[in-house]
């Protein structure tokens, strides 16, 4: 017992704070990781029960859009609001919101409103995913970053896991609405173990929020995003409401950047992204996002309405891509801190996963749970050697001053790829049904075999072009994501540079 005190005790070079502490915040963060990740993956098997109950198909993926795109619009102002007022309060302001939405989305009767919940909840979400990721970057060292950041990756594909047979079990035995109701006692605990592990700022560093930017951010975001969704689905491409999204987005995000240009400190730091290292980093995640998110949204409706299988069988297969991603992010970050290299696990992740995502694409009627889950395996490992690599090499190149405007920066592209994976997707997949086949109707599970052959035909296109954002992404890491040194100490602010600049690393 007095080694472990000592062990618990011991202040390692390099780092702010005793194991103990560490351990401690490190345990909220992932309690909080656990809440977002429960729900993401819940819902995705539920999603065709929702939609066979309140809607059609074709406003199957605005379930998940909603989400992702609230989570892009807020995480650049979380990462801001943390560097400004530390975590902490932040912690507990995102994870009420999320309950509070989790709430409005079980007593959800229609679409509309279940669209809106959804929302409300991707806004707390967003902070849980850019705090628990810069919070990692402030305390832990760039050279051990990569053993916590691959159990972060860890944690949430564990509670993934969980997601998928729970989400089953609830929509086959109750009502798809205790899939939401279910986050109230995980975010009570996740509540009080952030009230007491993580600590109160003892001083406050003078900084200044951008709010005119981070409003031209939302707008320009979301009417993007809009007009994606609504594009040759809700409304011609052609169609006034598109164009005017696009139209009302391109003059948004232009006044954004002149607004950044000259703002003293802006909401997302785009002065990092002149540094290749952070530009191949950011631009990857976006990519591995998009194809991840799309993937975990679809394989469940390929397993209920191919197959023909329930909820639940959908949610077993989708158990072992998380159980390869668990086990390969744990051992990818172990790696990583051992050696100091993060390169090889970005070159060999991406091909791994497009691999996997390949063997999806070739899925048909006759297609079994058993090939559809080995399938998944492949993915879940390329995925979980490349979850965190990315956001390692970028926070390895900024200052602690900046690390939750730069993390912020990592997880706006995740959401936004994540919005963008979910609705190109979604319109391969509806583009491809034959015209008149309402699937909408009824349970997805119990279709004829013509429409489950329409189904199968109109999914494995979404699932190639997946493997080929993989392909993408290795591209990008090849020629831009250079191995430099991982720092082996945290930036304290009386060594940081005073102005979020970054000094570029020798590369090798």
């Amino acid at each position: 017992m007095a080694s472990l005190r000592a062990r618990l005790a011991r202040k390692p070079p390099g780092y702010r704070f005793t194991i103990g502490r560490v351990l401690a915040i490190y345990g909220a963060i992932m309690v909080a990781l656990l809440l977002a990740a429960l729900d993401q993956t819940i819902v995705a098997t539920a999603l065709p029960h929702i939609v066979a109950d309140i809607g059609g198909l074709k406003s199957y993926s605005w379930v998940i859009t909603a989400y992702v795109l609230a989570m892009a619009v807020t995480v650049p102002l979380y990462g801001k609001l943390g560097d400004i007022h530390g975590r902490r309060l932040l912690y507990i302001v995102a994870i009420s919101i999320f309950l509070f939405g989790s709430v409005l989305c079980g007593f959800s009767q229609s679409m509309g409103q279940l669209v809106a919940a959804r929302a409300v909840q991707g806004t707390g979400a967003g902070g849980l995913f850019a705090l628990a990721i810069a919070t990692v970057g402030v305390i832990v060292p760039p050279r051990d970053r990569g053993r916590y950041q691959g159990l972060i990756g860890a944690t949430f594909a564990a509670g993934s896991i969980i997601g998928p047979a729970l989400g089953g079990l609830i929509v086959d035995h109750t009502t798809w609405r205790w899939v939401f109701f279910v986050n109230l006692p995980v975010g009570a605990a996740a509540l009080t173990v952030i009230a007491i592990a993580i600590p109160k700022r003892t001083q406050r560093r003078e900084h200044s929020l951008d709010l005119l930017g981070a409003t031209l951010l939302a707008i320009g975001t979301s009417s993007f995003l809009l007009g994606l969704v609504w594009g040759g689905e809700t409304h011609p491409w052609s169609s006034a409401q598109v164009l005017g999204a696009f139209a009302i987005a391109l003059v948004s995000l232009t006044a954004f950047v002149f607004v950044e240009r000259r703002a003293k400190e802006p909401i997302l730091p785009f002065e990092f992204l002149r540094n290749p290292i952070v530009a191949a980093g950011v631009a990857s995640v976006g990519l591995s996002a998009m194809a991840m998110v799309g993937t975990i949204a679809f394989v469940p409706l390929f397993v209920q309405g191919v197959i023909g299988t329930s909820a639940t069988s959908s949610g077993v297969v989708l158990t072992p891509f998380m159980l390869g991603a668990v086990v390969a992010s744990a051992i990818s970050g172990q790696w990583i801190s051992r050696s100091g290299h993060y390169r090889p696990n970005a070159l060999v992740g991406p091909v791994v996963l497009a691999t996997g995502l390949f063997l999806l694409s070739r899925m048909d009627t006759s297609t079994t749970n058993a090939q559809a889950a080995a399938y998944m395996v492949v993915a879940g490992v390329g995925l979980g050697m490349m979850m965190q690599v990315f956001v390692v090499a970028v926070q390895n190149q900024v200052p602690m001053r900046a690390m939750g405007s730069a993390t912020a920066l990592t997880q706006s592209a995740r959401a936004i790829g994540a919005t963008l994976g979910v609705t190109a997707m979604g319109v391969i997949v509806n583009h491809g049904l034959p015209a008149g086949s309402h699937l909408d109707r009824g349970s997805v599970h119990r279709l004829p075999p013509n429409l489950r052959e329409s189904l199968a035909n109109a999914l494995q296109p979404a699932f190639l072009a997946a493997s080929l954002l993989c392909l993408v992404t290795l591209v990008i890491v090849a020629l831009w994501l250079k191995q430099v040194p991982l720092r082996e100490e945290v930036d304290t602010p009386q060594t940081e540079p005073a102005a979020p600049s970054i000094s570029p690393q020798r590369a090798r």
